[in-house]
């Protein structure tokens, strides 16, 4: 820190000009009286009848789950702009004849190109993998030291033959 000696104790102009660097006793009265007024308003000045309401509901008076946002009613402007050229989106629609009680249904098929491209091999791969490797849960512990002991072999000859 610099040296406060020439300031003034009551200054708020910054000490050094390459930083933002106040008085901390200025800032400390600062605090300590805004914080003992707002206490003050607090406790004092207002009312002390309580007050009954309803907890908040996220703006949602209707507790039903039909009233409420989801995740699909969030994304389905994305999903409308690009949904045919990114997610090859396909929106199908049924409904039913005018005096019909059947619902109707909106069925929503989104196909991820990126997952489809990069990931999907990696996932298939890791579990025909894992396929192939569960076998070692059920080895009895004779065979564990068995393999134990042919990787620790193979381990030196590479250490070995390594140059």
């Amino acid at each position: 820190m610099p040296h406060q000696a020439g300031v003034q104790w009551l200054s708020i102009v910054p000490i050094a000009e390459s930083r933002s660097s106040y008085n901390g006793l200025l800032v400390f009265i600062f605090v300590l009286l805004s914080g003992s007024i707002a206490a003050f308003a607090i406790h004092r000045l207002a009312s002390a009848k309580l007050r009954r309401a309803p907890a908040w509901d996220c703006g949602y008076p209707d507790p039903s789950t039909a009233t409420q946002y989801t995740a699909s009613s969030f994304a389905q402007p994305i999903r409308r702009v690009y949904g045919t050229t990114v997610f090859r989106a396909r929106e199908i629609g049924e409904m039913p004849p005018p005096g019909s009680m059947a619902p109707a249904r909106l069925t929503v098929e989104l196909h991820d190109l990126i997952w489809d491209a990069a990931y999907a091999p990696i996932a298939s791969f890791i579990g025909y993998a894992a396929d192939r490797l569960n076998v070692l849960q059920f080895l009895t512990i004779r065979s564990y030291l068995t393999l134990v002991f042919t990787a620790l072999v193979l381990l030196l000859l590479v250490l070995a033959i390594w140059p």
